[in-house]
């Protein structure tokens, strides 16, 4: 009897896995080429225009630039097998606040130019599904601030800072050169305060610091983008 429970088992296991999930059984098998689900990529150079809004922490001094829209293009290269290298170039019009030394906090613009490099791993290989194409992806470049005329009196400055973070979305076909691609990332850089956001105002005893016993002077902020992109393939 045990016998022919031990050599029944497997076909008990294949049974009930079938009955539980039908669905990865039947996508799996059965498809002729033409009607299957999964796609051969041809695309192997892209380029993208993307628009979205970023949302940054500013820092705990708030005086890092945070919320505003942003434009910009990427261009991709496909590696071979699931890998992509990411050129890109960005522009963002946002917000910061100025602390100037005796003066109410103002909040001014704050133009950002960034470029980034960086590799994407594609979820489905070199193909889509349905005519999707999930990934995730790392970049990293710099980030350059425009000029600020308050910045004379704050003795604060957002100027070049160092990049970098990590990237998820998806990638839609709607045709074999066309594409539409929703993406949220986290933009990470260093802010640097002066001396003067650890001291009290000079002459005053009520203003306190902005950063009391706050150390060190360097904060690493996260900077929350969502982009939506128009892709066209340059080269299949």
């Amino acid at each position: 009897m045990s016998n022919r429970l031990t050599a029944g088992a497997p076909v008990l296991c294949a049974a009930l896995a079938a009955s539980l999930f039908p669905s990865v059984g039947w996508s799996q098998v059965g498809h002729r080429p033409e009607g299957s689900p999964f796609r051969d990529l041809q695309v192997r150079h892209a380029l993208l225009f993307q628009g979205g809004y970023l949302s940054g922490s500013g820092g705990r001094a708030a005086a890092g630039p945070t919320d505003g829209p942003m434009v910009g293009l990427r261009y991709t290269i496909h590696l071979g097998g699931p890998w992509e290298a990411i050129f890109g170039a960005a522009g963002a019009d946002l917000q910061r606040v100025v602390h100037s030394p005796g003066l109410a906090p103002d909040t001014v613009g704050q133009s950002v130019l960034m470029g980034e490099t960086g590799f994407a791993f594609l979820l489905t290989g070199e193909k889509s599904w349905h005519g999707l194409v999930p990934y995730v992806a790392a970049t990293m470049g710099a980030a350059f601030g425009g000029s600020v005329p308050a910045d004379s009196t704050s003795g604060y400055q957002f100027q070049t800072k160092f990049h970098f973070g990590p990237q998820v979305g998806v990638r839609w076909y709607t045709t074999r050169r066309i594409s539409l691609r929703l993406e949220g990332r986290d933009v990470m850089w260093r802010l640097r305060y002066p001396a003067s956001f650890f001291d009290l105002v000079p002459g005053s005893l009520v203003i306190p610091p902005l950063l009391p016993g706050f150390d060190p002077d360097r904060e690493w902020t996260h900077n929350l983008s969502l982009t939506l992109a128009l892709g066209f393939a340059i080269r299949h």
